[in-house]
């Protein structure tokens, strides 16, 4: 996962899943549980928290997994990386 789709760490999978909709419902231990809805379906992302650090990269299969929970494409999860898709969700 690198070029069109590089690594991501914690604020950057945060910063999508609020735009996707997502909202933070629980922290248990060193893992938090991210809920909303994609293709009409209740969805839980798990974020690993690594003990508060927001900086460290997240290894490609871990990524990978969180993409899958979504419900989104790898391309369409990381189309959130901009601005593009903010009024999108908006409206």
């Amino acid at each position: 996962m690198g070029g069109e789709y590089p690594p991501l760490d914690r604020g950057q999978i945060e910063s999508i899943l609020k735009k996707l909709g997502f909202t933070k419902k629980r922290t248990e231990s060193s893992h938090a549980q991210w809920e909303g809805h994609s293709k009409g379906q209740r969805r839980m992302v798990t974020v690993d928290e690594f003990g508060g650090r927001k900086r460290i990269k997240y290894s490609k299969d871990l990524t990978k997994k969180m993409i899958q929970q979504s419900g989104l494409s790898k391309k369409k999860f990381y189309s959130y990386r901009s601005e593009e898709h903010t009024s999108e969700l908006q409206s």
